[in-house]
């Protein structure tokens, strides 16, 4: 577990904050119904994205927590795994940041950022999991 701690910790970090970031957005849900219609602006849009994609992103670090330290890799890949994987949270705070600015193009390189991060992290724990013969 000496890998996966960081991103358990983190996740369940994650977990919390994005969980509040829904409570915020659903109570403030009655406003956006105008004339019958559930009216999204892109900075809501942007903001809601970034709770969507904080939830997945901290369940993905859980379960990398879990399993980092299974996996048939190096103590170096490991690691890179590990911090790669937390390097995914970039993504919804980019997303989140971009609507606090009211869309602004600033953090789409974060949001990029983020999301190379997530997809060289999935694919060393690929590597890892089909080196393995057996769980």
């Amino acid at each position: 577990m000496e890998h996966g701690r960081r991103n358990i910790i983190a996740g369940g970090i994650v977990i919390f904050i994005a969980a509040i970031g829904g409570f915020a957005l659903g109570f403030t849900v009655e406003n956006l119904f105008k004339d019958g219609f559930y009216a999204l602006t892109l900075p809501r849009l942007l903001v809601k994205a970034g709770h969507s994609h904080g939830m997945p992103m901290a369940f993905y670090n859980l379960i990398i927590g879990v399993m980092v330290d299974r996996l048939a890799l190096t103590e170096k890949g490991k690691k890179n795994l590990s911090i790669l994987s937390l390097g995914a949270f970039i993504m919804p705070l980019g997303l989140f940041l971009r609507g606090l600015t009211g869309g602004s193009t600033t953090f789409i390189p974060v949001v990029m950022i983020g999301a190379i991060c997530f997809l060289a992290s999935t694919a060393i724990m690929l590597k890892g999991a089909i080196a393995r013969k057996a769980f």
